[in-house]
């Protein structure tokens, strides 16, 4: 079995697993339930989804201990989110942290072996890259702290932003670029969602830590990476797929996706010009559902089937890992 056929078994059971978790009450008068069986979907699901599309077909040692380490990991958060906050939730969340420095520097390897070039191979990079960050908070979340001031439930919405914004949008552009291959036109646009997702990562994470307007200026570059990648995906992708499936799973997450950066931009200027437009909880059940279930979910369960219907066409990877 390869090691994308090895991740996408892990995702297939990882959604039974995070199924079984929605009738789990983790805390009955803990406000923050959602965004944490929201985190439980992108561990169980999301990353070895993302990871079954990006691995290479040639060995790899990295790829090969961060897909066997994956389950272990998905576990020992659920079980970190069952206890109080403190060293044991911690050490348990910390699987999750070392799981994810495996992937990083798997990414980190492509990069270096390969370089900046093609686009959408270092699109798939910085997702790979990125995605220590959520398991970093994921262990201050169960430590019980909260650096810079930030209140548990925003430590958790940074959880969150880098296991689906940070990790899975990006893998979803390379994807998207790794299809249109073949035709050059479509290159200025896909650098430009690519530049666009990379860079509003470390802005938003510095607007909301340090200065808000950098936050709509990540905010903005994020839609705007979203939405063009929307378009593309709408008006030159769906149309090329034979499987009706497919078309429609990416029609729903592009307009699920347009919606939520709607909402994310929104919120963005609230901060920066301290005016209610939405609270956070309300961020929560409609901004993150619908990048987590309607974008990232339909996006990567699309891509999922189509790299499994035409192997040869999205098997590009160009890394000597």
């Amino acid at each position: 079995m390869g090691l994308a056929d090895s991740a996408k078994r892990n995702a297939y059971a990882g959604f039974f697993c995070w199924f079984a978790t929605l009738f789990l009450h983790l805390d009955e008068f803990r406000s923050t339930d959602l965004i944490e069986k929201v985190i439980l979907f992108g561990v169980f699901v999301v990353v070895p989804l993302g990871l079954s599309l990006t691995a290479p077909t040639q060995n790899s040692s990295l790829y090969r201990w961060s897909i066997w380490l994956q389950p272990f990991a998905a576990i020992a958060a659920v079980l970190s989110l069952l206890l109080d906050t403190g060293l044991t939730a911690a050490l348990l969340a910390g699987l999750i942290l070392i799981f994810h420095l495996l992937v990083a520097l798997a990414g980190l390897t492509r990069l270096l072996s390969r370089g900046l070039w093609p686009i959408e191979e270092l699109s798939i990079d910085a997702g790979l890259i990125y995605l220590p960050v959520a398991g970093f908070w994921f262990v201050v979340y169960r430590y019980g702290v909260q650096p810079f001031g930030f209140s548990e439930t925003i430590v958790l919405l940074t959880v969150v932003h880098f296991h689906f914004a940070g990790f899975a949008t990006p893998i979803i552009a390379g994807m998207t670029g790794r299809f249109l291959l073949p035709s050059a036109k479509f290159q200025p646009s896909l650098v430009l969602v690519v530049i666009a997702l990379i860079t509003s990562m470390p802005l938003v994470a510095l607007g909301i830590t340090f200065f808000p307007v950098l936050a709509l200026v990540g905010a903005v570059l994020l839609t705007i990476g979203t939405t063009v990648l929307g378009v593309i995906t709408l008006g030159w992708v769906q149309p090329l797929l034979p499987n009706v499936f497919c078309r429609i799973g990416l029609i729903v997450s592009s307009f699920a996706n347009l919606a939520a950066m709607v909402m994310a931009c929104l919120y963005a200027y609230s901060i920066t010009g301290k005016i209610l437009i939405f609270d956070i909880p309300t961020m929560a059940r409609f901004h993150g559902l619908l990048n987590a279930f309607g974008f990232v979910g339909c996006s990567l369960i699309v891509w999922s089937v189509i790299s499994s219907e035409s192997p040869a066409r999205n098997d590009m990877s160009r890394d000597n890992l």
